[in-house]
């Protein structure tokens, strides 16, 4: 297909975000995770390494849209995906302590870099006629390769070896800037919605995802009945579907009733894990909620905001992924190590 085509079509919007996830998703939350478990390091020393993580998430996060008078948005991403490649290939070496932390800090660069450029120029390659639409594609799409059985339950070096491998495919995508164009914003979306408040629903809702997710991965009995089986698996590859449909309801309604969606899909999941017998229906509340609230963070910062400035955009991109995607990811996280639960109160 013409290059032409392609932006037009807004297929490259829709390759980079799956290959983003797919890095962020099997590599950094899963393989590496477990290699470190496999090289003793996990037990005594995870949380050294997940703060280091953070720190070079949090910092080029912040870092990355003071970049862009020195180097193109290609560049830029072209950086991020070779970093996110040498991480993952790295990984797979007989790591000590100080060599984890070393990865790990490289893994929050790479993301930091990989994610703000991406969300911040992402007009340039979704195209004209409905970026919205790639957007959904992309992230479903994501989630859909992630799920995959043969992926998803693989050991941690070929997980790592094929997040590596997309990075470097993902190379080969023309990322000239496209055919700039403004998307047309909903009513009820961010024009008239401050930063402020969106940057805030965002942040409860990725503590909410994270508190979730983390207690479902060590709860065994949780973990049964929402995400083990090859059925749950594809089950949750329909997200798919749920994504696509989350595009369709930004761009008819916008992203406050999105949003507001999005956190009674997830308050509702979070609620039913603390009832075993619940956990069926929470494995439906959980995928449709984090599905509604990531094509939203996806699309903000460049098609759903009005703001014409490509700095301020860059500027809003840092630090709703410094704040709301590192640090509420971690508070969701200690909610889950610490309380076992998300309490009722708090949602």
């Amino acid at each position: 297909m013409p290059r032409s085509r392609m932006i037009a079509s807004g297929w490259l919007g829709a390759a980079l975000i799956a290959v983003t996830y797919v890095d962020f998703l099997i590599f950094a939350q899963f393989a590496f995770l477990e290699r470190l478990a496999a090289l003793g390091i996990a037990a005594d020393h995870l949380k050294a390494v997940m703060a280091a993580m953070a720190v070079g998430g949090i910092l080029f996060s912040l870092l990355t849209p003071h970049l862009s008078d020195r180097f193109s948005a290609a560049m830029r991403l072209r950086a991020g995906l070779i970093l996110s490649a040498a991480s993952a290939w790295l990984a797979l070496l007989p790591l000590g302590f100080a060599g984890a932390l070393s990865i790990a800090a490289l893994i929050g660069a790479e993301l930091g870099i990989l994610t703000v450029t991406l969300v911040t120029h992402l007009r340039d390659w979704t195209g004209t006629r409905n970026p919205l639409l790639a957007v959904g594609v992309g992230t479903g799409l994501g989630y859909l390769i992630c799920n995959f059985p043969p992926l998803f339950t693989a050991p941690a070096d070929i997980q790592s070896m094929i997040a590596g491998t997309l990075c470097v495919a993902g190379l080969a995508i023309p990322l000239s800037p496209g055919p700039f164009q403004v998307a047309r914003i909903p009513e009820g979306s961010s024009r008239s919605t401050s930063f402020p408040r969106i940057f805030t629903a965002f942040t409860a809702l990725v503590w909410l995802d994270s508190a979730a997710f983390f207690i479902i991965q060590n709860t065994p009995q949780l973990k049964a009945g929402t995400w083990q089986g090859t059925a749950h698996l594809w089950s949750d590859g329909a997200i798919l579907v749920a994504a696509v449909t989350a595009a369709i309801f930004l761009s008819c309604y916008g992203i406050v009733q999105v949003l507001a969606a999005a956190f009674a899909a997830l308050g509702a999941a979070c609620l039913l894990l603390h009832h075993p017998a619940s956990t069926s229906l929470a494995s439906v509340f959980y995928p449709a909620g984090v599905s509604l609230y990531s094509v939203a963070l996806v699309a903000y910062p460049s098609i759903l905001t009005d703001e014409g400035s490509t700095a301020e955009r860059g500027r809003h991109a840092g630090w709703l992924y410094a704040v709301a995607g590192w640090i509420g990811s971690a508070l969701g996280i200690g909610m889950g190590q610490h309380l076992g639960r998300v309490p009722t109160l708090f949602v």
